[in-house]
């Protein structure tokens, strides 16, 4: 669980977030979602302790940035939006989430190689596993990316808009990964400007506007008045008939 009170961040003596309190919870997907320059990854990076902020930020109680990089490492993992392509092959890539766990010898046992070759095959991504980063579309490297993370083995996960790059078919299969892991008790928070996966996906949808969370619940309480989705978005949603978990709502203009 990650608790937060009275957060207050920015950059270069500007304040970019400003939050009193709020909850992520174990077991959940939680959306956050708002228009770009809404404060989003912001707030990602100041749970993570990559920016500097005041007020009390607590992760299953514990001040994080109190500890070590191993344990923090173990606590949360992160996949920004945006990251380079390093010269690695897709299989050296996802063994990088295993170093928390490493001794100083660096080299993985079979748990470590059990747990890559398992986020491999939850992405798709097993198939592809010697080859080059650069050799692969940006989707894939993407999934690649991903299956680093839940190769990590944290009990939060942070994703900054996690199916950028992804065609569809991806998109649909990654989600459903999410909501998988979650369901195994992890604790998932994305950040989203797409409203009917978001709404549709997840457990819980908070929005964000001007650094501020402005609401938050469940899709069906957010969308009881429309016109609070539609403030921050400048447009709202309506359920749609169908049983797929990804499209319970489209857009309304």
């Amino acid at each position: 669980m990650i608790q937060i009170k009275n957060l207050r961040a920015g950059y270069d003596g500007k304040e970019i977030l400003n939050i009193p309190s709020l909850t992520f919870n174990d077991g959940e997907i939680t959306a956050v979602v708002g228009l770009n320059g809404s404060g989003k990854s912001t707030l990602l990076k100041s749970i993570l302790g990559m920016n500097r902020y005041a007020g009390d930020l607590l992760v299953d109680g514990k001040n994080l940035l109190s500890s070590g990089h191993k344990t923090r490492a173990k606590t949360l993992a992160y996949l920004p939006q945006v990251h380079s392509s390093a010269n690695l092959d897709v299989y050296t890539l996802v063994c990088h989430g295993r170093f928390p766990y490493l001794g100083f010898s660096k080299v993985l046992g079979q748990k470590d190689r059990d747990f890559v070759e398992k986020a491999l095959r939850l992405t798709d991504m097993w198939e592809k596993r010697e080859k080059n980063l650069a050799e692969i579309s940006g989707g894939e490297r993407q999934r690649a990316y991903l299956a680093m993370v839940i190769a990590q083995d944290t009990r939060m996960i942070l994703l900054d808009e996690p199916t950028t790059y992804m065609d569809i078919k991806h998109q649909v299969e990654i989600l459903r990964v999410l909501r998988s892991l979650a369901d195994q008790g992890r604790g998932i928070v994305l950040t989203s400007h797409d409203l009917p996966q978001s709404f549709s996906l997840c457990d819980r949808v908070c929005l964000m506007q001007n650094g501020s969370i402005v609401a938050q619940g469940r899709s069906e309480e957010l969308l009881a008045d429309s016109s609070v989705v539609r403030s921050v978005m400048g447009v709202s949603l309506r359920e749609v008939q169908g049983d797929d978990f990804l499209y319970r709502y489209g857009i309304i203009q």
